[in-house]
């Protein structure tokens, strides 16, 4: 007897219908899978056997045959494990094929029956309701997480048992979980929400790199900081998280996503706050930008829409280095392999520190560097100047001395700058609106959009042609410096939002970029 039903595959965080069909005649008692069966799949007859014989029904020994299609796709998620045991059971007549009409089915079979967690549930259930699923049966687990995605009726299963109680009509599964939010993560959320995070109020002195902190974190521009050793550059990354905005839902659901896929346990809700990732320098290439078989997201997929922190860059491996550049324009990194290539998001905000050299004593007021001058150039070109080109903000970190530390005052609470951010990023989603991108990072650097959406002066663009001739400024560095000089713009309260660029803004945005002095 012939019988169907539907699971869904994995693909970078998009997902695709399998259609799982199962025959079971005569001949030599065998459960054959086939169909491009990879990964934590092939083991997937053993787990699906073991959990028919600890159903409660007999199932008599019979040649089965499992087709997974479409046959060109690889499947390697134990996620099928659930829709693989019922299509045996409706083709043993165990339960009633038209039961499961209109259902897709996840999750994975322990040996005993019971029904585990997989990965990748809020693609799963997305991917059910943009094909016409009216139903998903999920492991009770990952079901508030599927609850997540609207108009979907989720049932969450616990074993194997009780599904096939509930397909007979002879037992009821446990009640729809509702979505809720993620702790603290609402779009209200609140100072209290924020407790226990590092506060701007500790930093003293640095006002420019505090300056340039918060037009980051405004603009959703990247930012290079430079200076010796202790002065504050890995002490200000720290506070970027109580200053970033919480993502919205269409975003939040973008990163729940990608967290999800990356088998990373979630919380039952929304990923709402902005992920924060601080990978150590002697990450892997494909630890940062994603890979692995099969290939899973990297780091700066799991910092999308959030802050890719990379402190003593210059120690990181070229490849890494390099490998950023195209994840910075694009937003996405796609990994090739022989017969696939899986796309993960990647639009994140880039921080990172670097020192002036090896010792990291140079310039510094009052300590001599060691370094010779070729080990200086040595090591301040494993930053390359194409990568440069990519930083909006680049700015010096000095040292204060023992007196002007004890003289500074506490800055700014990390809530009062947060504000401001909030305001400015509302502006610029007014001013967006109609064009899909969230802040002015987003800006495409050519066309029209750059010309509509920051307007410059006529001093203004004298001067910034002035500042490209001087500095010897790329095209791709001037756009980055009007889309700078755009968010100053933004984070003042008087100033008109549309208004054209005036040129003390770009004066500003000028002064925070500023490369060390051997670049």
């Amino acid at each position: 007897m012939l019988s169907r039903t539907y699971s869904a595959g994995i693909l970078g965080v998009e997902g695709y219908v399998i259609t799982i069909e199962a025959d079971v005649g005569l001949g030599l008692p065998c459960l054959t899978l086939v169909g491009q069966v990879s990964g934590a799949l092939h083991e997937a007859r053993e787990r699906v056997r073991s959990a028919l014989s600890h159903c409660g029904h007999a199932i008599p020994p019979r040649k089965q045959i499992v087709n997974l299609a479409p046959a060109e796709e690889r499947k390697d998620s134990p996620g099928l494990d659930l829709a693989i045991a019922c299509a045996l059971l409706a083709s043993h007549g165990v339960i009633p094929a038209e039961a499961l009409a209109g259902s897709l089915l996840w999750g994975e079979l322990a040996l005993d029956g019971v029904l585990r967690a997989a990965a990748g549930a809020l693609v799963v259930a997305d991917t059910a309701r943009r094909s016409g699923f009216e139903r998903v049966f999920i492991a009770a687990d990952n079901a508030r997480e599927a609850a997540l995605i609207p108009g979907l009726d989720v049932a969450p299963v616990r074993s194997l048992p009780e599904l096939i109680a509930h397909l007979r009509g002879e037992g009821a599964l446990g009640p729809a979980p509702e979505a809720v939010e993620a702790s603290g993560a609402g779009a209200g959320e609140t100072s209290a929400a924020l407790q226990g995070l590092p506060d701007m109020a500790d930093i003293r002195g640095l006002a420019l790199p505090r300056r340039a902190v918060e037009v980051m974190v405004a603009g959703g521009h990247n930012l290079l900081l430079h200076g010796p050793p202790g002065v504050g550059k890995s002490m200000l990354a720290r506070r970027v998280a109580g200053l970033m905005p919480p993502l919205d839902t269409e975003s939040a659901l973008e990163v729940t996503k990608v967290h999800g896929v990356a088998r990373r346990r979630m919380p039952g809700g929304l990923l709402r706050r902005p992920p924060i990732r601080m990978p150590h320098h002697t990450v892997s290439t494909a630890g940062l930008l994603g890979g692995g078989s099969p290939p899973r997201p990297g780091e700066v997929s799991l910092a999308h829409r959030g802050l890719l922190f990379l402190d003593e860059l210059p120690e990181f491996p070229r490849a890494c280095i390099e490998g950023l550049r195209e994840p910075l324009e694009d937003g996405d990194v796609t990994l090739v392999r022989a017969r696939y290539a899986v796309r993960y998001p990647a639009r994140f905000q880039l921080m990172a520190a670097m020192n002036p050299c090896p010792c990291g004593w140079l310039g510094h007021p009052e300590r001599a560097c060691t370094d010779s001058p070729h080990a200086v150039r040595r090591y301040q070109g494993r930053v390359s100047g194409p990568f440069l080109d990519r930083m909006d903000l680049v700015v010096p970190v000095t040292p204060l001395s023992p007196e002007e530390l004890a003289q500074a005052a506490p800055g700014e609470p990390s809530a009062v700058v947060r504000g401001r951010i909030v305001a400015a990023r509302e502006r610029q989603r007014e001013r967006l609106a109609e064009t899909g991108w969230v802040c002015n990072a987003d800006v495409p650097a050519s066309g029209e959009a750059l010309e509509r959406l920051c307007p410059l002066e006529d001093d203004a663009r004298a001067l910034l042609e002035a500042l490209a001739t001087r500095r010897q400024l790329s095209m791709r560095a001037m756009h980055r410096l009007r889309r700078v000089a755009r968010t100053l713009a933004d984070l003042d309260p008087d100033a008109d939002p549309r208004a054209p660029i005036t040129r003390p803004r770009i004066a500003v945005a000028a002064r925070l970029r500023q490369l060390p002095e051997s670049l």
